[in-house]
């Protein structure tokens, strides 16, 4: 719970769910029964998966270089219902490898602040004929920063805009009463207080905000959310609650 102690009397709770590939965010009431019911329901496309992504990305720029013909945009979702964070890469064994170090990384950099990338042998020069060895190290400010370029410059510009599907439009997730967001944590500011606007609440009506899911075990995600907070009800809101 991101919230300290609560009226009892408050039935309504915020749910926000971090998952692999979406965050949903939700409100659950009743009205003093056992019996609860979902109030509001909408969808982010923004999760876990997303840092795998750009860590990806970021690595094979690095290795190949922008420039290089083997790394590509993943351009076959740009005109669907969400914005793509993943790369594609012409060497599928090289992807798959890439992938598979990216997610330790992340995972690590859950309770750490850096973590080393050695992928041996991961492609071959073409230059020189020797194999091509992948050893970096990567600091979680590096993975944050990418998540907010890519919040910034991808995914609100495409929420903003509305899509054709109703699962992730502007109506349904962002409040119309607040500045676009620029980052995670306005983002999420912004996604909330559609929650509230949506359901005639006000910050101070809910007695718990919780947030569960695989991506809510990455610190930049749990301090955006707390910031999101803050910023729609003050620093006192969020003091003195858990971690």
């Amino acid at each position: 719970n991101l919230l300290p102690s609560k009226d009892a009397g408050s039935s309504s709770v915020l749910v926000v769910d971090v998952g692999g590939s979406s965050t949903c965010v939700s409100i659950v009431g009743g009205e003093g029964g056992d019996e609860e019911e979902v109030l509001y329901s909408a969808t982010l496309p923004f999760g876990g998966d997303t840092l795998v992504d750009l860590l990806v990305s970021h690595l094979a720029d690095g290795f190949y270089g922008t420039t290089n013909n083997n790394v590509q945009d993943d351009k076959s979702s740009e005109s669907t219902t969400r914005p793509s964070s993943k790369p594609t890469l012409n060497d599928p064994s090289a992807l798959q490898r890439l992938y598979e170090a990216s997610t330790t990384a992340i995972h690590e950099l859950s309770n750490k602040t850096r973590s080393e990338i050695n992928i041996p042998y991961l492609t071959m020069d073409l230059t020189t004929r020797q194999p091509k060895h992948l050893e970096v190290g990567v600091s979680r400010n590096v993975i944050d920063a990418e998540v907010q370029t890519w919040v910034r410059e991808k995914l609100v510009p495409h929420l903003l805009q509305g899509t054709t599907s109703t699962d992730f439009t502007t109506n349904n997730s962002l409040s119309q009463a607040l500045p676009s967001p620029t980052n995670l944590s306005t983002l999420f500011g912004s996604a909330i207080m559609n929650s509230l606007e949506c359901t005639s609440l006000t910050p101070h009506a809910l007695r718990a905000v919780i947030l569960v899911g695989g991506g809510a075990r990455v610190p930049l995600v749990r301090e955006s959310m707390r910031e999101g907070l803050v910023h729609l009800a003050g620093d006192a809101y969020v003091s003195g609650s858990a971690g």
